[in-house]
C-alpha cells in the first residue's frame, strides 16, 4: 500500500464523518440549555442598551469656604441700565445692593451688546429740589405760569420755532414731580428775565409796543422752559418712550440731545443748558445766550455763603457732557458678572428703581 505524503499528514482541520456521529439525550439537553441561556442573554443585554436608569448619590460638601460663587449673565430687554440695581436678599430678610463684580452693557432693540456703560454702581445721591427756592408754586403762579405747559400739537410748534427747549415730563401724583415744580418754574422765570435784560439793553427799546416787545422777548429767550402732564397726555408720553417721572429731556433744533440726570437746582440747570449751547455753537462762539442766565440764577437762588462758594466752584469747572445718546434705540441691557454670597438660603433681585425717579408702572417691563 502506498503511503500518504507528508503534507497530507498535518491537516489540523481532519473532519470525522457525519455516517460515524452518534446523537446522545445528554447532548441534545445540554444544547438545548445553551441555546436558550443565548438567546436569553441576547434579549436582556439588547434591552439594557436601550434603557435608561437614574442614579442619585448624595455626598457631603467638604468645602470648609464660608462663601460660594454664583455666576449670572441676564439681558433685560426693555429695562435701561439707569434704572436696573440688583440686591441679594438672605434668610433672615437682609437686603444688600450689590456693586462689585457686576458690569452692565446697553443693547439695542434685537438684543445686540453695542458699548460697556458702568460697573453696578449705586445709585448716586441727587438734589431733587432747589431748597434755595421758598416760594410755593401757588405763589409762583401768582403771576401767571411762565413753564409753558405743552401737548403733542404744541410741543412740535415749541421745537419749530425755539433753538433750545427743555421740558419736563411729569405725573401729578409724582411725590419728586410736586417736590420740583417750583424749581422748574423758578428756571423758567431765569428764562424770561434773561430774555428782557436782553431786550432792555437794545436801543430802540423803548419803541417797541406791547406786542413788539413779546415778540422780541420770544426772539431773546435763551431756553423755552415747558412741562408736559402725562397723565392729561398718556399716549404723547407713551410716543416719547417716557418709563419714569419726572424725565427732564433737552432739545436742540427739534431734535433730542439727552435726558438730565444731574442735581435738580436751578444752578445746576443753568451750567448744564450753558454746557449744551457752548457744545452746539462752540466754545468761542461770540454770541451764547445762556452766559446771562447762570449770574441770574445766582442771584435769584444763592442765599447764603455756602451756596455763594458752591455757585462759584461750579462755574469754575469744565463741564463734560457725553455725545448725544438715542435711547429709543437702546432699550435694553445686559447684566453679567458674579456674586459671592453666604453659604446659607437666600435669593437675588434685579429691580426696577431709582432714588431720583418714580418709574411709571404700565411702561416698566422686566422681563428677560
Amino acid at each position: 500500500m502506498r503511503s500518504r505524503p507528508f503534507i497530507a499528514n498535518l491537516d489540523m482541520y481532519r473532519k470525522v464523518p457525519v455516517d460515524l456521529l452518534e446523537g446522545t439525550k445528554r447532548g441534545s439537553i445540554l444544547s438545548t440549555i445553551a441555546v436558550a441561556t443565548m438567546t436569553i442573554l441576547f434579549i436582556l443585554e439588547t434591552k439594557a442598551f436601550f434603557s435608561s436608569q437614574l442614579k442619585t448619590n448624595l455626598a457631603l460638601d467638604s468645602n470648609e469656604d464660608s462663601q460660594i460663587r454664583v455666576n449670572f449673565n441676564i439681558t433685560m430687554m426693555d429695562l435701561k441700565c439707569d434704572y436696573a440695581t440688583i440686591d441679594v436678599v438672605s434668610v433672615l430678610g437682609t437686603q444688600q445692593n450689590v456693586t462689585q463684580h457686576v458690569q452692565k452693557y446697553p443693547i439695542d432693540q434685537s438684543g445686540v451688546r453695542r458699548s460697556y456703560q458702568s460697573r453696578n454702581l449705586k445709585q448716586h445721591d441727587v438734589q431733587l429740589f432747589d431748597a434755595t427756592v421758598e416760594e410755593t408754586i401757588e405763589e409762583l403762579h401768582a403771576d401767571g405760569e411762565d413753564a409753558v405747559s405743552l401737548d403733542e400739537r404744541t410741543f412740535n410748534i415749541a421745537l419749530e420755532e425755539n433753538e433750545y427747549v427743555f421740558v419736563d415730563f411729569f405725573a401729578n401724583w409724582c411725590s419728586h414731580c410736586r417736590d420740583l415744580a417750583p424749581t422748574w418754574e423758578t428756571l423758567a422765570e431765569v428764562m424770561y428775565q434773561a430774555a428782557e435784560n436782553r431786550v432792555e439793553d437794545q436801543p430802540d427799546a423803548h419803541k417797541y409796543s406791547d406786542e413788539d416787545y413779546n415778540e422780541a422777548l420770544k426772539v431773546e429767550l435763551p431756553v423755552l422752559v415747558g412741562k408736559v402732564d402725562c397723565v392729561d397726555h398718556h399716549d404723547f408720553c407713551l410716543d416719547q418712550a417716557i418709563r419714569a417721572y419726572p424725565t427732564l429731556k433737552f432739545f436742540v433744533d427739534g431734535e433730542e440731545k439727552g435726558v438730565y440726570n444731574g442735581h435738580r437746582t436751578v444752578v445746576e440747570f443753568t451750567h448744564f443748558i450753558a454746557e449744551m449751547e457752548k457744545e452746539h455753537k462752540g466754545h468761542k462762539h461770540a454770541d451764547l445766550k445762556t452766559e446771562e442766565i447762570k449770574e441770574i440764577a445766582t442771584d435769584r437762588t444763592v442765599q447764603t455763603k455756602e451756596h455763594e462758594d458752591y455757585a462759584r466752584a461750579l462755574s469754575a469747572t469744565r463741564h463734560q457732557h457725553q455725545p448725544s445718546w438715542a435711547e429709543e434705540q437702546h432699550p435694553g441691557c445686559q447684566i453679567s458678572g458674579f456674586l459671592l454670597v453666604d453659604r446659607a438660603p437666600g435669593n437675588f433681585h434685579i429691580q426696577a428703581q431709582s432714588r431720583g425717579h418714580d418709574l411709571a408702572a404700565h411702561m416698566t417691563n422686566v422681563s428677560h
